[in-house]
């Protein structure tokens, strides 16, 4: 399970990830390039020594991105 959350008043454009409902890590856009990367991990992949959710919520982000479709929350879940 994972759930994006947009960043508000800051000057980062980008989405907190939330992991299985642990502490987020933060997932940033660079408006000009278009480059999407883990600005910070969350403390669960820390946990597990690779950054498993860091990396979906980054493709997910790049999706949401190159299709212009930015919503305030998204939720994922896969079983």
């Amino acid at each position: 399970m994972l759930k994006l959350i947009k960043v508000f008043n800051s000057n980062t454009n980008g989405y907190w990830y939330i992991p299985e409902n642990r502490d987020p890590g933060l997932i940033e856009i660079d408006e000009v390039t278009g480059e999407v990367t883990i600005a910070l991990e969350s403390s669960y992949d820390q946990e597990l020594g690779y950054p498993y959710f860091a990396s979906i919520a980054r493709g997910k982000v790049k999706q949401m991105w190159d299709q212009q479709d930015l919503p305030d929350e998204k939720f994922f879940a896969w079983g």
